[in-house]
């Protein structure tokens, strides 16, 4: 008996500190659970995004975005995503713009791609978290990759209607991307470095949760290497 409530006080201790390890870890909500305070609809209809049970839904119509009231630099941000029909297509946008690029409804960004599996794999895409450039921003891809598309090293996302957890690390200008645990895709010499973070509506209906953030120390990014304020 003693042996067995030592062993359960060692167990508890052992979790004690992994949960202390974890409140330490300095990461901060992007998303409150309960509205869309410090969040800006870009392009979308008053109903495109809403909250319901800690979750931001969004309807994917008409294609927009929904982004941070302030820029971040470098940072951890981790959420959760998933597709609620076959195919749904969506992104993140990673150090973006304020508003749409001219002609088009997207920010100005590097774009993590969200894709269901419905929507196919060709050799120009896939959907299993791709990172590149777009209108306007460049980025050296890690390999495999395709123009200023870096592909994943691995196939891990799940299909719709399946959670899927990303982790993406940006630092001076770097950009890496794990998808349910591992690291796959990527790029450096990231223009801009510094900007604002968005969710995208693109066509279908998706669900965002624990949108979480840890910011780490600036590398100085210049004025050229920054979007511009709202």
């Amino acid at each position: 008996m003693k042996i067995r409530l030592l062993f359960a006080t060692i167990v508890l201790a052992i979790f004690a500190s992994v949960g202390s390890s974890v409140e330490e870890e300095g990461f901060t909500p992007l998303f409150n659970g309960k509205d869309l305070k410090g969040w800006v609809n870009v392009n979308c209809q008053p109903d495109t995004w809403s909250v319901r049970d800690g979750i931001i839904a969004c309807t994917g119509k008409p294609t927009g975005a929904l982004r941070t009231e302030r820029q971040y630099e470098n940072f951890i941000m981790e959420l959760e995503w998933r597709h609620l029909t076959s195919g749904g297509n969506a992104g993140i946008f990673i150090w973006a713009s304020p508003k749409a690029a001219r002609g088009v409804p997207f920010l100005r960004s590097i774009e993590v791609q969200v894709l269901d599996h419905g929507y196919g794999n060709t050799e120009s895409h896939t959907t299993h978290g791709d990172v590149f450039a777009i209108h306007g921003a460049t980025m050296k891809p890690f390999p495999p990759s395709k123009g200023m598309r870096s592909f994943p090293t691995e196939r891990r996302s799940k299909p719709s209607p399946e959670w899927n957890h990303y982790r993406i690390v940006c630092n001076a200008g770097v950009i890496r991307l794990s998808v349910n645990g591992k690291e796959v895709s990527g790029g450096e010499e990231c223009n801009w470095r510094k900007g604002y973070l968005g969710l995208e509506s693109e066509g279908a209906p998706t669900e965002w949760r624990n949108i979480r953030i840890k910011e780490l120390p600036t590398t100085g990014a210049t004025a050229e290497q920054t979007a511009p304020l709202e």
